[in-house]
């Protein structure tokens, strides 16, 4: 008889057959057919995206008959860094990037509120320094870890060595002076984060002022040292008269730059060192002063943006007695090193006025002349090395001194370059 029962294998021969999906869906499967217009299509377009920019970068610098950046190629030796100087130069030039990346840009920071590496944006239109709010939110500076991590990360991209830790440059400068018998007078500038973060939180204004962890033992340290430590934070005015900082703007304003200037004075001349002060001379005139602020500079927006518009100030403009405006005297008893947050008000460039920042007020604070050397950026070494070398070439800057007062801004104490700057004694000096 034959058998009727089907056998094992057909009964899962049948299962499989009846539990298979109408597709196959297996990997191997898998098939997308392109016909070939459609593939030439493709080809073609993705050839057009590549050539189209360098080509219309190249016809529109044979237009304005520019030369292009790639021909530094064959003018320098190939190396590392030569190659990073032609790449940083060809995006810098780049007529794609000039017209895409601001409008971009506004439209992230008006619907987003997005800023850049460089600029944060806040609530109510403040703006924030990047590099000054990771120093106060950031970990201590006087941490070694952190000060071995940010020496690694600038060998790891082939730069100049860096030094991280304030302390052993500022203890150098101090005896440098000392031997000269002039009185170092420290003052590091908080930063606009620090004072007035409201705007990047929502927990309104916080008690005290706070600050990078290590920013008030750092001061300890100097003061334990000897080290004259103004602390600017002291002559902070009671809330309902600030802001003390520009809110488009990385720096004080004019109001706070000028009570911190007096207080500056009476300081200094509680030092007793300062011979007595002659006649009175300077004044003052109130001027406006009118842009919309260096961190709008820095978030690189269409010119014709309309989203950050001018803000208005008044400065005051110190003038001598024949009514001219004031000037450094190198002849001075006091020599002020600075940074931005001495020329803001002073250097015209930065378009808030001449004759009316940091130097100025001090002098007329002080009714006493006033050298100056000031320089925007890299406060933790730059004023030291022009110091040096002017004394290194034979013009002793510091003849005749008593005081120095060295101005920075605090975020400097987390992303400076702190380096060790030998000053040329005088001629027959031990």
């Amino acid at each position: 008889m034959q058998n009727s029962l089907p056998a094992a294998a057909d009964f899962e021969a049948t299962a499989a057959a009846r539990s298979a999906p109408d597709h196959d869906l297996r990997p191997d499967s898998l098939r997308t057919e392109v016909t070939r217009p459609v593939a030439w299509a493709l080809v073609l377009s993705f050839l057009l995206a590549i050539v189209a920019l360098p080509l219309g970068q190249l016809y529109l610098e044979r237009l304005a008959e520019e030369e292009s950046p790639l021909v530094d190629l064959f003018r320098r030796v190939p190396s590392a860094e030569n190659l990073k100087r032609v790449e940083h130069d060809v995006e810098q030039a780049s007529y794609a990037k000039a017209f895409v990346q601001p409008r971009l840009q506004l439209l992230l920071t008006r619907f987003g509120r997005v800023g850049n590496k460089r600029a944060v944006v806040g609530r109510d239109d403040w703006l924030y320094y990047t590099p000054g709010v990771l120093h106060v939110a950031g970990p201590g500076f006087l941490d070694r870890g952190f000060q071995r991590e940010r020496e690694r990360a600038e060998r790891d991209l082939d730069a100049a060595p860096i030094h991280a830790d304030p302390l052993p440059a500022i203890f150098d400068f101090q005896s440098a002076l000392a031997r000269r018998g002039i009185r170092l007078v420290l003052m590091p500038l908080p930063d606009k984060a620090a004072i007035e973060a409201e705007s990047l939180h929502e927990r309104g204004r916080a008690p005290g002022t706070p600050d990078n962890p290590d920013f008030d033992r750092f001061l300890g340290l100097l003061r334990a040292r000897g080290v004259a430590v103004f602390d600017a934070r002291q002559a902070l005015p009671p809330a309902e008269q600030r802001p003390v900082f520009l809110v488009q703007d990385t720096h004080w304003t004019p109001v706070w730059m000028e009570h911190v200037a007096g207080a500056l004075a009476a300081f200094v001349n509680e030092l007793g060192v300062l011979s007595p002060a002659p006649e009175h001379t300077l004044h003052a005139v109130e001027q406006p002063a009118a842009r919309v602020g260096d961190l709008v500079d820095m978030l690189e927006l269409p010119e014709d943006q309309q989203l950050f518009l001018p803000r208005e100030v008044k400065v005051h403009e110190v003038r001598n007695a024949q009514d001219n405006a004031w000037e450094p005297d190198p002849e001075a008893e006091i020599l002020l090193l600075g940074d931005s947050f001495t020329n803001i008000y002073s250097l015209e460039g930065m378009g808030w006025g001449a004759a009316s920042g940091l130097g100025p007020q001090l002098a007329l604070a002080l009714q006493r002349p006033l050298d100056v050397i000031a320089q925007n950026d890299s406060g933790a070494f730059a004023t030291r090395r022009v110091l040096a070398q002017e004394l290194a070439a034979g013009s002793d800057r510091l003849a005749r001194k008593r005081v120095v007062i060295w101005e920075f801004a605090a975020r400097e104490l987390s992303t400076g370059d702190w380096k060790p700057i030998e000053l040329a004694q005088p001629a027959g000096s031990n």
